[in-house]
């Protein structure tokens, strides 16, 4: 005959919650992110930022990016559903043409994508840590990289630092631009359109126009042309990261050129 085995009662620990028979787990994933995100991104094999390797990203995908110089970490960033690493690594890839000692070829990306991660704020994470790793590390970050157009009243103030580093370039060169006579508002415009820093103006004269344009030009060459043509009173001022055309006589602290109709 089979005996029944005795069973004794054993006293379990009392819930975290006080209520018998109910608990709560919860994942602490601020502390993975912590410890895990930035040694998973040694992991993973870095791309050249160009057009092509962007294209190949999932679309609207969400996560943290990393962009490095020469393999060394510059520049961490996130990106949510909305504007996808797509859109943000594209507007990176143009913005660092046309800068002084800054070879775009140098430049490539990481980007992880973060399945659940709306709560937290990864692109700080990744930030302090891996500051924490290394007091240099990311300079681009906080340094004006990135930046929009400050506005006219700032023009006069000290430039952001990555600006310092890398001051845009003029003799960067323009191409498929209207040829022989062509209207100043036109030229320029089309000139902006083509351009990966700002230039911004006043209302240029409805009525003036330029003579012998070329469709190939350096930013030096037009703007040369453009205040040959303005009447007398016109500047333009080259800044560290952006040109200014105004009906001033004026000497910015920080001017890296000026010209003068």
């Amino acid at each position: 005959m089979t005996t029944r085995p005795e069973i004794s009662a054993v006293a379990a620990p009392d819930s975290s919650t006080g209520v018998r028979g109910y608990d709560e787990f919860e994942i602490d994933v601020e502390a993975i992110l912590r410890s895990e995100l930035p040694r998973f991104f040694e992991g993973v094999r870095a791309a050249p930022l160009t057009p092509p390797n962007v294209a190949a990203l999932p679309s609207r995908a969400k996560g943290a990016y990393l962009l490095l110089l020469d393999d060394v970490p510059v520049y961490a960033g996130k990106t949510d559903t909305r504007h996808g690493f797509k859109d943000r690594l594209n507007r990176h890839s143009w913005t660092v043409q046309g800068r002084r000692g800054l070879d775009p070829a140098r430049l490539t990306f990481k980007a992880l994508r973060i399945m659940v991660f709306s709560a937290f704020d990864v692109e700080a994470i990744l930030i302090t840590e891996m500051k924490k790793a290394a007091k240099d590390a990311l300079p681009w970050n906080n340094s004006g990289f990135g930046s929009n157009d400050p506005g006219k009243n700032r023009d006069g103030q000290e430039p952001a630092n990555f600006d310092q580093w890398h001051p845009v370039d003029i003799d960067f060169p323009v191409d498929g631009l209207p040829t022989g006579k062509v209207r100043l508002k036109d030229l320029l415009h089309d000139v902006k359109a083509k351009l990966p820093y700002l230039i911004r103006n006043a209302a240029l004269p409805d009525d003036l126009y330029a003579s012998n344009a070329s469709a190939s030009a350096t930013v030096r060459e037009i703007l040369k042309l453009i205040i040959s043509t303005l009447p007398p009173g016109w500047q333009v001022t080259v800044l560290h990261g952006r040109v200014i055309i105004y009906q001033e006589n004026k000497e910015y602290e920080h001017k890296l050129e000026v010209m003068r109709s």
